[in-house]
């Protein structure tokens, strides 16, 4: 098997000799250092060069120039421009790739492999022991993590985004659907564009979510028990986040929603326009008068069911006629008086300003709803209008006819009542002028009784009894509701309802309470509407996707402030970046330089940090310490405490304590079982449960938290939820994030390619300085007081350097003195002297 060697000084031979790169060196540990490691920072920052050039480190390699490539099948491979294999049988075999870790491929172009068995295609990054990013810009990390998808991102242990732009954060979570998202442990997202954070038998309460503002903003339960309060009728919210329905006593009957409520008004309304409507049904008989009671009877010994006082001349009014029962039996005719009582109780009972004509009838109610004057019950409530006119008709005509009786009744005598010998019925005075029947007697009005029912339609002139006015009055007593009852007068008695909190009598004043309420209601809603255009107003200067020219949201650019802006801007208070597409800042690039300005110093000064070592006897010799020395086997002896199984973390001070945890930033831990915490000092302390952002804290098993008690975020984005388990929404689409990072991350890249340039130009004075070190002679004179001029010439990894020098041995043959000078390929010249004393 060939090996890789390395130039190291040699003391005794006073001369750089090659060594195997698997040597030891021995030593003080205080002065002396692993070799291992400074070359290995050098590849690694190769990598970095804006040349195209490769870098290999591995099982014993030979490099070539532009690429690298093994003697045996250990061998790493960097195959691309600008690639970087490092690890027994890594490859990276396209432009700009780098696989660290023994087994690793990154196999397409600018992909990123890291861990042991790591893959990953064109644009993706791989991380962690067997990780997958088989995706085009795909992401995986964490132990057998796979990212299939397009632009996919998997995260945790087995987790898997196996769809384009899906996300799966947490072990074994799952995302099998385009622009899913897995949220937590064990969850599954197999819908297009959701958000999981749960599976069957498995879900996870949100909290600490701010209320939504916008349609598509999550809501809160908060926000739904304001509906059950609009509601009324002790409607609440569950607490398994189900709605209590409301309850609600309509006409004595108890129903639980609104519509049942709806269809018993109506259904009563309907009863009430029929009874109504039956008032028009009556007849009379032959007048008599008993010698003893005096009553008067009018055809009761004759068949036949209808009377007709109409003339000549037309109807007749009938009078004198006395207040007859008002019963549920009653067949008593009533007069003026009665109906006017029953009239008038019905106008007072409407309320709106009603009153009784002159000629019986009611005025129409007079209510202001809405800011529109109407004249109807109907319209006020629920299209009462039609039936409310229709009954005041009726009313009116049934007055007229009574009135029409009385006058005919007034002029009449028993000579004037006839039957007809045919039909049977009976008329008074039909063949005579006059327009009165007046049954009043010398004591006075008298009762009109044996009146059957007349006929109640829109052209009857029939007379109509005491049980047809106690039908209607009760009717109208019965639709009117709230107590009302027909007195034994006729009239109705005043109804009673409770509306918002106060009691009022009339049908106008109910309508008026509700009418303000509305009003007020109107009020409150204007003034909602407004404060929300203020917030979107206020929104309006956050950040946000640029826009195409055909006015579409571009939502691959992000112009920090605004499209108006004229100059730059600065991205204050961000946060030190962890991962590969983090934002970076100005305190992290300026630790980076520092770390360059010390590397270069280390390079320089190799040749005397090397210069007190002593070769190692075996392959297997320690540097001043332990090490692992065999096969292809790497060894972290720093291992990060308490990493429970199966867990992930990422992020210094990061800990994942419980079993199969995932922790991802600066001090995030993920201490219960199946936990998540992603996010600067984030904690994920109950069993399945995800603290997602900075400071987030869970509080209970399986949740999801965005934030903690005194710190509360708004879930954007959500799409409105189709199943049980789904998060509703309502509002807006937060893209100013995304846009900032997109735009930070061309920032970093700037500044990362001009850091990459910085650490170039240092790795080429570094190249350059280690041939000058090489081409410097150093040969010894053949004898005492002779002389030895020579030259020479070196390169390596691409720097370069020619040198000359001298060397003198004294004539007793004890002393040596050397001087030397060399000149690298980028410009920098150095200068040796050099005594030496032989005994």
């Amino acid at each position: 098997m060939n090996k890789s060697y390395i130039s190291i000084w040699n003391e005794a031979l006073g001369s750089w000799v090659a060594a195997s790169e698997n040597m030891s060196v021995r030593g003080k540990r205080s002065k002396s250092r692993t070799v291992a490691g400074t070359i290995a920072t050098a590849l690694v920052l190769a990598g970095m060069s804006g040349t195209a050039a490769s870098a290999v480190i591995g099982t014993p390699v030979e490099a070539t120039n532009g690429s690298y490539s093994g003697t045996d099948t250990d061998s790493a491979s960097a195959t691309g421009d600008d690639a970087v294999a490092v690890g027994a049988g890594a490859t990276a075999s396209a432009q700009g790739t780098t696989a660290l870790g023994a087994a690793s491929v990154a196999g397409g172009q600018n992909a990123t492999a890291i861990g042991i068995q790591a893959t990953a295609s064109e644009g993706s990054n791989a991380i962690g022991w067997n990780t997958t990013a088989s995706g085009i810009g795909s992401t995986a990390i964490g132990q057998f993590a796979n990212a299939a998808g397009a632009w996919s991102t998997a995260l945790g242990f087995e987790a898997e985004a196996t769809n384009d732009m899906s996300i799966a954060i947490g072990t074994l979570a799952a995302a099998n659907a385009d622009n899913s998202v897995a949220l937590g442990a064990y969850s599954v997202a197999d819908r297009a564009n959701v958000v999981s954070v749960g599976s069957a038998g498995l879900t996870r309460q949100i909290t600490n979510v701010a209320a939504g503002t916008e349609d598509s903003d999550a809501v809160v339960v908060s926000q739904l028990k304001n509906v059950t309060t609009a509601l009324g009728g002790g409607a609440a919210v569950n607490a398994d986040g189900s709605i209590a329905s409301p309850a609600y006593n309509v006409g004595g009957t108890a129903v639980d929603n609104v519509g049942d409520a709806i269809i018993n008004l109506d259904g009563r309304t309907t009863q009430n326009t029929s009874q109504i409507t039956s008032l028009l049904n009556g007849s009379a008989g032959p007048v008599q008068q008993d010698a003893s009671t005096r009553a008067i009877t009018v055809a009761k010994d004759m068949d036949g069911t209808a009377m007709n006082v109409a003339g000549t001349a037309g109807n007749r009014t009938v009078t004198g006629v006395a207040n007859g029962a008002v019963r549920a039996t009653s067949v008593d005719a009533v007069n003026g008086s009665q109906l006017y009582g029953t009239a008038w109780s019905t106008a007072r009972a409407l309320g709106g300003g009603s009153i009784v004509l002159a000629d019986g009838s009611i005025s129409a109610p007079k209510f202001s709803v809405g800011g529109t004057t109407v004249y109807s019950v109907a319209e006020a409530v629920t299209n009462l209008d039609g039936r409310t006119t229709q009954n005041t008709g009726d009313i009116a005509q049934n007055a007229t006819n009574i009135a029409s009786v009385q006058n005919q009744l007034s002029e009449g005598t028993v000579g004037l009542v006839q039957q007809d010998a045919n039909t049977r019925d009976i008329t008074v005075a039909k063949d005579m002028d006059g327009t009165v029947v007046n049954v009043a007697g010398a004591a006075g009005n008298r009762t009109v009784t044996g009146v059957a029912n007349g006929a109640v339609n829109a052209s009857s002139v029939d007379a109509i009894n005491g049980s047809q006015l106690y039908g209607a009055a009760s009717s109208t007593a019965e639709a009117l509701g709230g107590g009302s009852t027909v007195n034994t007068d006729g009239s109705l008695s005043a109804p009673s309802y409770s509306v918002g909190g106060t009691t009022v009598h009339s049908v106008g004043d109910a309508v008026t309470n509700i009418d303000g309420r509305t009003t007020q209601n109107t009020e409150d809603i204007t003034k909602l509407q407004t404060q929300v255009g203020d917030v979107g107003t206020q929104l309006s200067g956050a950040v946000q996707y640029d826009r195409k020219a055909d006015g579409s949201v571009n939502l691959g650019a992000v112009t920090l402030g605004g499209g108006q802006s004229t100059g730059p801007v600065i991205l204050t208070n961000v946060a030190n970046g962890t991962s590969q597409y983090d934002a970076v800042n100005f305190g992290q690039l300026s630790a980076l330089q520092d770390q360059v300005t010390d590397l270069n110093g280390q390079v320089w000064n190799l040749g005397s940090q090397l210069s007190n070592g002593q070769p190692g006897s075996s392959n297997s010799d320690a540097s001043n310490g332990p090490s692992s020395g065999g096969g292809n086997d790497a060894v972290v002896n720093a291992a990060a405490p308490g990493i429970g199984a199966a867990s992930t973390v990422a992020g210094a001070g990061a800990a994942a304590s419980g079993d199969n945890a995932t922790a991802v930033g600066a001090n995030a831990a993920a201490t219960g079982a199946n936990s998540t915490a992603i996010g600067t000092g984030s904690q994920a302390a109950n069993a399945n449960s995800v603290a997602l952002g900075q400071g987030s804290v869970t509080e209970r098993d399986n949740s999801v938290s965005v934030g903690s008690a005194t710190q509360q975020r708004q879930i954007t984005n959500v799409a409105a939820g189709t199943a049980d388990t789904d998060a509703v929404n309502v509002g807006q689409m937060n893209s100013s994030v995304a846009q900032g990072v997109q735009q930070a991350n061309n920032y970093t890249d700037q500044r990362i390619n001009a850091t990459n340039q910085a650490i170039n130009d240092v790795a080429k004075n570094a190249y350059a300085g280690i041939a000058a070190a090489m081409a410097m002679p150093n040969m010894t004179p053949s004898g005492p007081g002779k002389t030895i001029v020579a030259a020479g010439g070196a390169t390596y990894k691409g720097g370069s350097a020619a040198a000359v020098g001298a060397t003198y041995r004294s004539r007793n043959n004890k002393w040596l003195v050397n001087a030397a000078m060399s000149v690298t390929s980028t410009g920098d010249a150095g200068v040796r002297a050099q005594v030496g004393y032989e005994f």
